[in-house]
């Protein structure tokens, strides 16, 4: 847990080590890192995966250690954790720390991606943003291709303009999903997705907001009737360093993990798809019907869920103008320009 961790220094081990050159002494960084999501989660194996272990299997000195997810630290507890050097990594859905960084909503509520935003200067403002408010600097943003929908345990009323109707229903909820469901009437409830399963069988909850993968491994897909389609936002998984040990790593040690950063926000995409398909030959074998929303109803779903987004960063950042119009761009498909064009499903 996380007082284990409280007790010692930031965990930012050198050692020295011998390069190719001479037998020049090289400091070796180790950075201890922690995930807000189980390590088991589709979110949480693609950063592992496409970063983590490709950078520790690279020639750079700096190094990570993965120390577990939620079992270290409580999800909502852990940017604190970060800020504080209980450990130096944190890869994170920004939706736990909302409170924290409201402008994660700018990201969940996006409709192009970190191609388009290193070039505009969104990311750059995000990275200020992210150094102020959660003292840490903000190193990627992966899976953004990824989304969200709607899953329910009893087939959704629609209202008079074929919109879901909520009303009377409750719904587990994040701050990701939160404002959407009670726009559409629902009362929300935050549960651990841990404990989702249960909560679902007990009744306590009739349906759920959830990305579009990793579904399967909470094995909910045994019980929900019906999925609510158009997809909707961009899961905000993101990864920041604890600025005093971003600060302490060599120039070549940032650009090395900057570079795969880079490199990351796109394998990842692709790596998540394949993932997504998976799955999806699971949900369909399980009896999970697809609700599809008719064009008309699609749309003002869809303006809903980041209306209600973009209001409520409004409501809690002085950036929101500013992200918003360089983060959404009206008559864009959403996630379709993600990696600068790159369309990997309708």
């Amino acid at each position: 847990m996380i007082e284990k961790y409280s007790r010692i220094p930031l965990a930012m081990a050198s050692a020295a080590i011998l390069t190719a050159f001479g037998g020049q002494a090289v400091a070796e960084t180790t950075l201890n890192a922690v995930s807000s999501l189980q390590s088991t989660n589709t979110l949480t194996k693609s950063w592992l995966t496409n970063y983590m272990k490709v950078l520790n299997a690279s020639n750079s000195s700096v190094k990570i250690k993965y120390l577990g997810g939620q079992e270290i630290v409580p999800p909502r507890k852990a940017a604190g954790a970060l800020k504080r050097g209980v450990f130096d990594i944190l890869n994170s859905p920004t939706a736990y720390y909302i409170g924290t960084v409201p402008e994660g909503y700018a990201i969940l509520a996006s409709n192009q991606g970190p191609k388009v935003f290193r070039k505009n200067g969104a990311w750059e403002l995000l990275q200020e943003i992210y150094a102020k408010k959660a003292g840490g600097h903000l190193l990627s943003w992966g899976n953004s291709m990824t989304s969200y929908n709607m899953y329910l345990l009893g087939e959704p009323k629609l209202d008079s303009d074929g919109v879901p109707n909520l009303k009377g229903v409750k719904m587990r909820a994040t701050g990701t999903y939160r404002p959407l469901f009670r726009a559409l009437g629902a009362s929300t409830i935050n549960i651990k997705s841990s404990e989702l399963f249960t909560a679902l069988q007990r009744g306590t909850v009739a349906g759920f907001g959830w990305p579009d993968v990793a579904i399967v491994q909470l094995g909910v897909h045994k019980i929900v009737k019906y999925r609510v389609i158009p997809n909707f936002y961009q899961t905000n998984t993101v990864t920041t360093v604890n600025l005093a040990s971003w600060s302490k790593l060599t120039k070549s040690q940032q650009d090395a993990m900057t570079k795969l950063a880079i490199s990351y926000e796109t394998a990842s995409v692709h790596w998540m798809e394949k993932e997504r398909l998976a799955e999806e030959k699971v949900m369909k074998a399980a009896g999970v019907k697809d609700i599809i929303l008719k064009p008309s109803a699609a749309s003002k779903y869809l303006d809903i869920a980041h209306g209600e987004i973009w209001k409520e960063l409004k409501n809690r950042s002085e950036h929101a103008d500013k992200l918003r119009k360089l983060m959404y761009f009206p008559g864009k498909a959403n996630r379709q320009a993600t990696l600068g064009g790159l369309k990997l499903r309708d």
